[in-house]
């Protein structure tokens, strides 16, 4: 899976993100949700496409949006890396 076009926006003091998820080069799902503390609100989220992520993929998605959003999308050597993040 890869995520792309990840954006975080604050609302009246809540953060929120949105981003996309890939498989093999297709969108499959885009997820606008709240967060709190840095954690995405499942709960709360309007997720669009696929759904069916299990908590392992959840979890998943949750610490590469976080990199994302810090700016821990590095190449080795150093330079920022735009492609999206991805993992097995």
């Amino acid at each position: 899976m890869e995520i792309a076009n990840c954006a975080q926006i604050e609302v009246r003091g809540q953060s929120f993100v949105t981003f996309d998820v890939a498989m093999q080069g297709h969108v499959i799902s885009t997820i606008d949700a709240p967060l709190l503390s840095g954690r995405i609100l499942w709960s709360h989220a309007a997720i669009h496409g696929y759904r069916d992520f299990d908590p392992r993929e959840r979890t998943e998605l949750e610490v590469e949006v976080g990199r994302i959003l810090v700016g821990d999308n590095t190449a080795e050597n150093g330079e920022r890396d735009e492609r999206p993040v991805s993992w097995h």
